[in-house]
């Protein structure tokens, strides 16, 4: 009896292989979704008793943190431009400007 007959009772079904080939992609799909989360950047940040706005975010270090830039060209100073970088994973401040919110929004994707 050659060893690739059907009815040879090691080989797992057909019904269980694709069980198991699904389970593989899913969990490299869920991993490759967490992989694309990102951090939302408040849109408005209170700087010296004004609203600074969103001028820009970007990633830094490898896209392991988000850097969220404010601005407003009223305030003079340093403070006209400020900026505040959240961890991409959970959303917290890593570092920023006093009024940095510690706690940012994560998304599922950017």
């Amino acid at each position: 009896m050659p060893a690739c007959y059907y009815g040879f009772s090691s080989f797992p079904s057909t019904n269980t292989i694709m069980l198991i080939s699904r389970s593989i992609i899913f969990a490299v799909l869920s991993f490759l979704a967490g992989a694309n989360a990102c951090v939302q950047c408040p849109a408005t940040l209170q700087v010296d008793d004004r609203t600074s706005h969103l001028y820009e975010a970007f990633p830094l270090v490898k896209n392991q943190s988000r850097f969220c830039v404010y601005n407003d060209d009223k305030l003079n100073g340093d403070d006209s431009s400020v900026a505040c970088e959240y961890d991409i994973e959970n959303g917290q401040l890593v570092e920023g400007y006093r009024s940095c919110p510690y706690k940012a929004t994560v998304k599922n994707s950017c």
